[in-house]
Formats: C-alpha cells, structure tokens, sequence
C-alpha cells in the first residue's frame, strides 16, 4: 500500500520534529505524494472577545470583532511562518509535495480529525506524546486520533 496524502500534526514537540522527518522518509521519493504538516490552533486558547475589555496590553483592539479577527490571523500566520521553515529543514532532498498549514479548532483531536476528512488524507504520522505530555505514556491527542479517524496512525518517539 502506497501513502500519497500524509498528515504530520506539528506542534514544536521533537516528537512532532521526529514525525515529519518519518513522514518524509516514507514518501519522498514519491513526486505524487504530498505531506501536510498542520497545526491546529485551538480556539480555547485563545482569549474571548468579550472578557478581553482593557485587562491586558491589547495591541489588536481584541475587544472588537475585528481585532479579534486580527490576532487570530497573527497566530496562525506565525504558525504557519515557523512550520515552514521548519518544513523546509527537514526536506533532505524529498521530492513530494509539502503542504503547511495552520487551523483553528476548538482541540487538537477534532481539528486532525476534520482535517483527515476534507483532504482525503490516508495516513497520519504523528508524535507519541507532544508538548506536556506525561512521560512514558501515549498522549491524549495521539490517543483522541488514533480512536477518532478511519486511516491509519503511525505513532513516532
């Protein structure tokens, strides 16, 4: 069985870092194949509008609906910015397409799995444990994946 649409969830872990390198390694020399390196973004960990009201240094104006729109776009593009280099990095001459992207969700489960779904993706590679997981213990985002999408997983250290 071929992969040619790998997913990478990347959230900075050297799980994640070990994944991509994974990833690349089993479809780069496939020129059909594309690796989509994505960070979900979770909406809960972004500040509401609403409660936002002058608490803090606000140099969006987050208190508007446009402000907000504005800080969410400054992260994902950061995101966005940092994956790709980080993308770029870790390439080592594969010729598949590589796809990076940032989506916003309201938790990282549900925004792979989504992101599984509209893109047709037949494989996930993914770290076993990301940022501030408990060690030695498969994280609950690896874990919520593995038990939440149709294709396989592939869990990397």
């Amino acid at each position: 069985m071929l992969f040619k649409n790998v997913l990478v969830p990347y959230d900075e872990s050297e799980h994640a870092k070990s994944a991509l390198h994974t990833a690349l390694g089993m479809v780069g020399d496939n020129p059909e194949a594309t690796v989509h390196v994505v960070m979900i973004v979770s909406t809960g960990a972004v500040p509401v509008p609403t409660l936002a009201g002058g608490a803090f240094d606000d140099p969006f104006n987050a208190g508007s609906s446009e402000g907000y729109d504005a800080m969410i776009s400054s992260i994902v593009q950061r995101s966005r910015n940092e994956m790709e280099r980080v993308a770029e990095a870790a390439r080592d001459g594969a010729c598949c397409k590589v796809e990076v992207s940032a989506v916003l969700s309201g938790s990282a489960v549900d925004g792979i799995a989504e992101y599984v779904t509209t893109h047709g993706i037949d494989l996930v590679v993914m770290g076993r444990r990301g940022l501030g997981a408990l060690r030695g213990m498969l994280g609950s985002v690896s874990f919520g994946v593995l038990r939440s999408v149709d294709v396989p997983v592939l869990t990397v250290k």
